[in-house]
């Protein structure tokens, strides 16, 4: 490992001796963010402007050269700003100051009303008509020119349409549309780089199309179909191809899926997909999708979404989403009503357990549950308030959140059948488990620029969790278990991070965090319990970054402690942890990328629990207060080649170990008459992947084709040897048609082996065909899915062990057929000018109760 970081960085050294200083590719962004992201990768450069002065111009400028004059000019284009240097020392300034703002959008006066993007508009003297400044519409057709000069005469022109003359008498103009130029031309096309890869990250720019069709931010994601990542059909989660999380930022900030849902996709300007990024913002986050929006300076909009299902009973979603920003301040605020009632939940188990009779003989009982009917209702009502300043140097967001959660009813019911029944009978049965649960959260961000290339990151969170849980399982009538669970459970973190930049290539970074989770936990009853958990953590962390426009490698390193607590048993782990990514780009449309990590895997607090609870009439369940903690392996390869913008491709290769891992284990329990389900450390698991994705686009980009093939292998070792090697296929098409749009996705059946259970589970086919429309705000879509697919399972899970053996389907909503229809609105308000990230439902502490 020593000789390939060598060989890396010899090799980084020798490859940046022939890139240009100046390598850029900016899209649709404001030309001050250009000069200011210009500026601090190069501190040598003394630039100097006003920063409201040049605001209101934007740049897609391409840079690459060796001169700091060219590399400023590239980044201006067009836009009527002058440069000039003095004593090595650059002045940026507009030609025309503005005390006034001219504004307005130009759109296509024939059958649509698409955007005029990159037309000329020029600002002439009432009086003599010479030309006083002028202006280049952006993506939108939208154009923002100061002046300052009243009543001056706009003339727009444009490659195929007729000039257009307007005297302003005010300062909007409105929508100005444009007639197309009668004379035929011959069709010329010109196509924008849509995506780019680079040293650090690869960047990808959705189109107006996808925008469009998009309802959220996880829609625009899966419609942009973005090789490197994987956005789950049934559940919507968002993985990297091998199934690694992928952590989802909104402009630098990290946004929940609540948030992700109150986003307006029009906003979205490219997303940026990075591996171990070394700012510190990202809080050490492995893979990043970092979405870049449009953001506010007053102004703001309102949002709201209604999702409803048909076919499986009642299941809605209500949403809104307000923003209000004034100077450098900006209020959030979101709520919203979720509420289900399934009829169709329960499990049918068929299982068998070595068990001793009243002679302490052997003998195997097998037990079939079948459930009849069940009944789930659940109610949750999040409201989330959030306050963020920004100002070029400083950035403080402080967010305080409260869920509401209950699950009033969750009972099923059903048959129980014994073999040898001379040792039991058939019964019925009833288990109810209702709960209630009330979340209060608060999270800061405190991120500070310092002089001298120093930043610094300081981010606090804290959460309270009030639960109350409630367990019966009777049978015959004949109550079994009658448990009551009350719980208050705590977590609180803190991060810091300091970053330093050495010249424009190289990066330091030092960090830690720590924290605590406390669950005090009571269980009420004749045989009840009360418990004490306390979890701290201390983590102390080092990263070096390096960058030369081709080859970035990223290296990180630390020791954390974990001491814990269980009623007055205590235990301490230290461990090292590292992370090595090594990303190398060929050209804009290729790169390869490879990381190794290792890591620990820590238990959750229940798994830990002492506590030994009834979970049926011969089932006990506990935790293990000795578990340790395990240790883990990851090498990741992945390349990305993207040769035009309308062929994208992702290979890749993954290997994991888990050593030493915690493992359920089935021991006798209660001189063998029951069985004790517990966890102990025993045996290694390993997985491995390998494959390959793609998306293509024909018709111009109005029908999107993506698949992804992946074969897995999994192995098991130690008391439970299992080995299993499923191939997974998901495919989709997107097609535009005006403002509408279709879609058709499949997800084949997956199979996949517990980690830490000698269990293998098989899901069902997902598939759905949906038709939208989107037009202005309004988005309307209904989908139909899994219309193919016949009954109520989800799932299928196959546990063999030597004291207990169980074949257990489970019953839900998620793969039946349904209907969906979900519409969103969204009205603005005020002067857009800069937009941020939304807010979302915010999560409670962990629960430590047993399940």
């Amino acid at each position: 490992m020593t000789r390939l970081i060598i060989f890396l960085i010899t090799l980084s050294a020798a490859l940046q001796a022939s890139a240009n200083k100046f390598s850029y590719s900016f899209s649709d962004v404001s030309v001050p963010e250009a000069l200011v992201r210009l500026a601090d990768d190069h501190p040598d450069l003394n630039i100097s402007f006003l920063y409201k002065e040049l605001d209101f111009y934007r740049t897609s400028g391409k840079v690459e050269t060796d001169d700091p004059y060219s590399a400023i000019r590239q980044i201006i284009g067009l836009n009527p700003i002058s440069v000039r240097e003095k004593n090595g020392k650059f002045y940026i300034e507009a030609m025309q100051h503005g005390k006034h703002i001219y504004r307005g959008q130009l759109v296509d006066g024939g059958d649509g009303d698409d955007p005029v993007v990159a037309a000329t508009v020029m600002l002439l003297s009432p009086n003599d008509s010479t030309v006083l400044t002028y202006g280049i519409t952006d993506n939108e057709g939208r154009f923002s020119i100061p002046c300052d000069v009243d009543g001056v005469i706009a003339k727009i022109t444009c490659v195929g349409y007729l000039p257009v003359v307007r005297y302003c008498s005010y300062f909007n103009l409105g929508r100005v549309r444009m007639t197309p130029q009668p004379l035929q031309l011959k069709t010329v096309a010109v196509e924008g780089q849509m995506n780019a890869a680079y040293s650090d990250k690869s960047v990808y720019t959705p189109s107006g199309k996808q925008k469009n069709a998009a309802q959220n931010a996880t829609d625009l994601l899966r419609i942009m179909a973005i090789p490197q990542i994987r956005v789950g059909l049934s559940d919507n989660s968002i993985t990297d191809n091998v199934g690694g999380r992928v952590v989802v930022f909104i402009n630098s900030l990290e946004a929940s899926a609540e948030e992700m849902e109150g986003l307006r996709t029009a906003d979205v300007r490219r997303v940026e997909y990075l591996e171990f990024p070394s700012d510190p913002r990202f809080h050490g986050a492995e893979r990043v999708l970092n979405i870049i929006v449009q953001e506010y300076a007053y102004g703001g909009y309102t949002k709201a979404t209604v999702n409803e299902n048909c076919l499986i009973g009642l299941s809605s979603k209500v949403s809104g989403f307000s923003k209000f920003a004034y100077k450098r301040m900006t209020f959030d605020l979101y709520a919203a009503a979720n509420n289900i009632d399934n009829h169709h939940v329960g499990n049918k188990s068929d299982a068998t357990f070595l068990l001793k009779d009243n002679d302490g003989k052997e003998y195997t009982l097998s037990r079939n549950e079948a459930t009849e009917s069940g009944k789930y209702k659940s109610n949750q009502y999040p409201l989330t308030f959030r306050a963020t300043y920004a100002s070029d140097k400083v950035q403080i967001r402080n967010l305080i959140g409260f869920t509401h959660s209950a699950i009033p009813t969750y009972n099923y019911s059903g048959r129980l059948l014994y073999s040898p029944s001379q040792f039991m009978k058939g019964y019925e049965f009833d288990r109810q488990n209702p709960s209630k649960t009330n979340s209060l959260a608060y999270s800061g961000t405190y991120f500070f620029s310092l002089p001298k290339g120093f930043s610094l990151d300081v981010s606090p969170s804290t959460t309270y969790s009030h639960i109350n849980d409630r367990t019966t399982y009777s049978i015959a009538e004949r109550t079994e278990i009658n448990r009551v669970a009350r719980e208050n459970a705590y977590s609180s973190r803190i991060n810091l991070f300091v970053r330093k930049r050495f010249g424009n290539k190289h990066f330091l970074m030092i960090g830690t965090n720590e924290g605590a989770i406390v669950n005090h936990l009571e269980y009420l009853g004749p045989n009840g319990f009360k418990d004490k958990f306390n979890n701290y953590f201390y983590v102390g962390m080092a990263a070096y970054n390096f960058n030369s426009g081709k080859i970035s490698l990223s290296i990180d390193g630390g020791l954390a402690v974990e001491k814990i607590n269980i009623n007055e048993q205590k235990n301490t782990d230290t461990y090292p942890f590292t992370h090595i990514n090594v990303r190398y780009v060929f050209s804009r449309k290729s790169s390869i990328s490879t990381y190794l990590q290792y890591a620990t895997n820590s238990p959750g607090i229940s798994e830990k629990s002492p506590d030994v609870l009834q979970y049926n009439d011969v089932m006990y369940i506990s935790g293990n207060p000795l578990l340790d903690n395990s240790r883990h392996t990851t090498v990741n390869v992945s390349y990305n080649w993207m040769p035009t913008n309308r062929l994208g491709l992702n290979a890749y290769g993954m290997f994991f170990g888990l050593y030493d891992r915690m493992m359920t284990v089935y021991s006798p329990y209660g001189d063998g008459t029951a069985l004790l389900r517990s966890y102990q450390n025993n045996g290694d698991f390993l997985s491995g992947s390998m494959g390959v994705s793609a998306n293509y686009k024909l018709l111009d980009g109005n029908l999107q084709l993506y698949a992804n093939v992946k074969q897995s292998f999994y192995k098991s070792t130690g008391i439970y040897r299992q080995t299993c090697n499923p191939l997974s296929i998901s495919a989709e098409a997107t097609y535009f048609l005006d403002q509408f749009y279709f879609q058709a996705a499949y997800e084949g059946a997956s199979k996949t082996m517990s980690q830490s259970a000698p269990t293998l589970s098989r899901t069902r086919n997902s598939h759905r065909l949906t038709a939208g429309w989107s037009h202005s705000d309004w988005n309307i879509r209904v989908m139909v899915s899994n219309f193919l697919n016949k009954g109520w399972t989800t799932s299928r899970f196959t546990t063999q062990s030597n004291y207990y053996s169980e074949v257990r389907t489970a019953f839900g909503l998620i793969y039946h057929p349904r209907i969906n229809l979900t519409a969103t609105y969204t009205f603005g308000y005020g002067k857009k000018v800069q937009r941020r990230n939304e807010i979302g439902e915010q999560e409670g502490a962990a629960s430590a109760i047993l399940k």
